[in-house]
């Protein structure tokens, strides 16, 4: 499933997750599963893991949105 892939993908990047969150949002919301990773990434592999995970939720038909947090 997804997230043994995205677990993939990010241990094959030197990912560490740090906190994952999933919920399904109101139908007010548009009622979709929503999953929240939190998860540092190497420098020099943030560019190509975040591009993996992009094309392994595109290729499920799903969206994948990524943001960095100062920290």
């Amino acid at each position: 499933g997804l997230i043994a892939r995205l677990a993939d993908i990010f241990t094959q990047n030197g990912a560490n997750i740090v906190r994952r969150d999933s919920q399904k949002l109101p139908e007010s919301e548009g009622g979709r599963c929503v999953t929240r990773f939190s998860v540092w990434l190497p420098a020099d592999r943030a560019a190509l893991c975040l591009a993996a995970v992009a094309n392994t939720a595109g290729s499920l038909g799903l969206s994948s949105e990524a943001e960095e947090l100062a920290g």
